[in-house]
């Protein structure tokens, strides 16, 4: 008789145990799944690329931003916003700088077909030298295109496109393909 008294408690103990630790299973997923989604929050999602300077020439070097947007205008106007605002102060630390210049602001932004067309304050064409007006414009393709969706650029400084940038008269391609520009260019 004694034996029968024990089994069901001991069903009954088994049961407890089993969804004791199912529980602490399920909350140490949770606590992962938590952690991920943190850790994701802090990854950069954006290419934005700064002028780094070699003895003779210079070229562009990419570095990691959060933009956190997913549609390709919110992306555009943010990535504007970094450039505009200049690397970090490691970063300046390393040799990297903006040409953009800090007072540019983003009048307009429109997404069609894989081009993203970008309106620009005439702050955006102010100043420099052929260098850093180069600069300038190889800064904002370079990290307008690095999304997947992005195939080309459009630029327009206050609604009209621009063919010749700056007192320099540099020629703008419109649109502007990366896939014909494929390697980060040296100047």
């Amino acid at each position: 008789m004694a034996a029968t008294v024990e089994e069901p408690r001991s069903g009954i103990v088994r049961t407890v145990v089993l969804r004791v630790v199912a529980l602490a299973v399920l909350l140490l997923l949770v606590l992962a799944a938590v952690l991920t989604i943190q850790t994701m929050r802090r990854l950069p999602d954006t290419l934005v690329y700064f002028v780094a300077v070699d003895p003779n020439s210079f070229h562009l070097e990419p570095v990691g931003r959060m933009s956190r947007s997913d549609a390709p205008e919110e992306r555009a106007r943010d990535a504007v916003r970094m450039l505009a605002q200049g690397p970090s102060e490691a970063e300046r630390a390393r040799g990297l700088s903006s040409v953009v210049p800090a007072a540019t602001v983003v009048n307009d932004v429109r997404f069609d077909d894989g081009i993203v067309s970008v309106d620009l304050s005439r702050e955006f064409e102010m100043g420099g030298g052929s260098a850093a007006m180069q600069g300038r414009l190889f800064q904002l393709f370079y990290t307008l295109t690095q999304p997947a969706d992005v195939d080309g650029v459009v630029l327009l400084i206050e609604g009209e496109e621009v063919e010749l940038f700056g007192g320099e008269g540099l020629i703008v391609e419109s649109p502007w393909l990366r896939s014909e520009h494929e390697t980060l260019p040296v100047w």
